[in-house]
C-alpha cells in the first residue's frame, strides 16, 4: 500500500516532521493533531524539550489532548512558533 493510499486507509490526521536535528531541534506539526498522535510528538521531541522549537504554521487543529501536550511542551521550555491565533489563545487559555 503506497504512501497516499496508506494515509487515506488508515485516516491520518497529522504529520510531525523533525526538520532539523541540530540545536534547537525543529519540528513541523501540520494537520491536527489528537490525542492519538500525542505520543509520536513526545518521541519526536525526545527528553530535553528545552531543546525543541515547534513550527506549527501549518497546524490546523487540535483535540483537548493536543493542546495539553503543547502546554506541557511550553512549560517545560519547547519553543512555539508560527501558532495561528486560533490555536495560540487555546494553548494559553489554561495557563492563566
Amino acid at each position: 500500500m503506497g504512501g497516499t493510499a496508506l494515509a487515506l486507509h488508515c485516516r491520518v490526521t497529522v504529520r510531525i516532521t523533525i526538520v532539523s536535528d541540530a540545536a534547537p531541534r525543529r519540528i513541523a506539526v501540520e494537520g491536527r493533531l489528537t490525542g492519538a498522535e500525542v505520543g509520536e510528538l513526545e518521541q519526536a521531541v525526545g527528553d530535553d524539550p528545552s531543546a525543541t522549537c515547534l513550527e506549527l504554521e501549518n497546524l490546523r487543529s487540535a483535540d483537548m489532548a493536543g493542546l495539553a501536550a503543547l502546554r506541557h511542551l511550553r512549560a517545560e521550555g519547547a519553543r512555539i512558533h508560527g501558532v495561528a491565533p486560533h490555536i495560540a489563545w487555546r494553548i494559553e487559555e489554561d495557563e492563566e
